[in-house]
């Protein structure tokens, strides 16, 4: 049966397709010349090997992402675009350490895109919870910039640690998701996604040893991908008693060559662990959007009535935004 999803939980702005919408908007407004044909080209270049030089076309929108008039923008077009496709809710990603480059500082790139997505919100109806990523690579410092910056909104911002998994461990940024201990401030984490491939006989050891430092260290609130959480039943009963989210994505899983099928994420064990688990497209830029998503997954599943209505309530129970939260 496959469910009836009415919020994001693990969506990045600008690995959505809302930049679709204003690309040329936003190449226009930086002054810069847009490096394709049309459009449509340039939304081909993102979806020809998804799982390839993902830093050069992300680059392609971070680029012209580097004044305040843009990440409002961006802000704005995302709200809308997700209202018109139904959506009631969503958590929208930003990581603002990559738009600075032309001397924004942290602050003022967070408060421009909260001004976008809030200036969507209230016009049409949806309800946005910003989620403020800290790119794995920024020292542990600048890490702690952006917590700081997060912790002005007390609450109204979700504080997450996203991109380089392989390279950069969670515990890297335990001082700035440390410095959120005890505010207001709920903290998602994206972990269990992918590590280096060797030692191959070490590497599903090494996913679950990052699940668990989210979990254990930076106490978080949510867990991002998680794909290898169904390996670990004392882990997956930890997860399940303490009530944290698990956003999975998995065609981003499978496009970007982590698995060979979606089965092996396990969603219907931990849905009947009791884990509150939920599914997300991640970048539908990049991948198919959540509708596809959905259809691939129960194609492979089966989902029960059970377990599809479980993955519809999981949206609102496990939300970061109070607003929502049913559970």
């Amino acid at each position: 049966m496959i469910p009836k999803i009415k919020g994001l939980t693990h969506d990045h702005i600008d690995g959505s397709m809302a930049m679709r919408d204003i690309i040329l908007d936003l190449y226009q407004l930086s002054g810069k010349p847009f490096p394709f044909a049309s459009v449509d080209d340039w939304l081909a270049y993102f979806r020809k090997d998804p799982h390839k030089d993902m830093v050069a076309k992300f680059g392609t929108v971070t680029s012209v992402l580097q004044s305040r008039e843009a990440l409002e923008m961006a802000g704005y077009a995302y709200g809308k675009r997700r209202a018109a496709e139904g959506y009631v809710f969503a958590e929208a990603k930003f990581a603002p350490q990559y738009h600075v480059f032309d001397g924004m500082t942290v602050r003022t790139a967070i408060h421009a895109m909260h001004v976008g997505l809030k200036r969507a919100e209230s016009q049409y109806g949806i309800i946005i919870m910003p989620v403020v990523a800290i790119g794995r690579e920024a020292t542990p410092d600048q890490g702690m910039n952006i917590a700081r910056a997060v912790l002005n909104y007390a609450g109204e911002i979700a504080l997450d640690l996203a991109c380089d998994e392989a390279g950069y461990p969670p515990e890297r940024h335990f001082p700035a998701f440390a410095l959120t201990f005890g505010s207001n401030v709920h903290r998602d984490c994206h972990a269990g996604e992918w590590v280096d491939s060797e030692p191959s006989e070490t590497y599903d050891a090494r996913l679950l040893a990052n699940i668990r430092t989210a979990v254990d260290l930076l106490k978080v609130r949510s867990i991002g991908h998680g794909r290898v959480l169904c390996k670990d039943r004392e882990l997956m009963k930890r997860v399940a008693d303490k009530g944290i989210r698990v956003a999975m994505c998995p065609l981003s899983n499978l496009g970007c060559k982590h698995i060979t099928d979606v089965r092996e994420l396990g969603i219907a064990t931990l849905l009947d662990a009791g884990v509150c688990v939920t599914i997300d497209a991640d970048d539908d830029l990049l991948f198919p959007a959540l509708p596809e998503v959905l259809a691939h997954c129960d194609a492979a599943y089966g989902f029960t009535k059970a377990q599809s209505r479980a993955l519809e309530d999981n949206v609102f129970q496990g939300a970061l935004d109070r607003r929502v939260r049913t559970g």
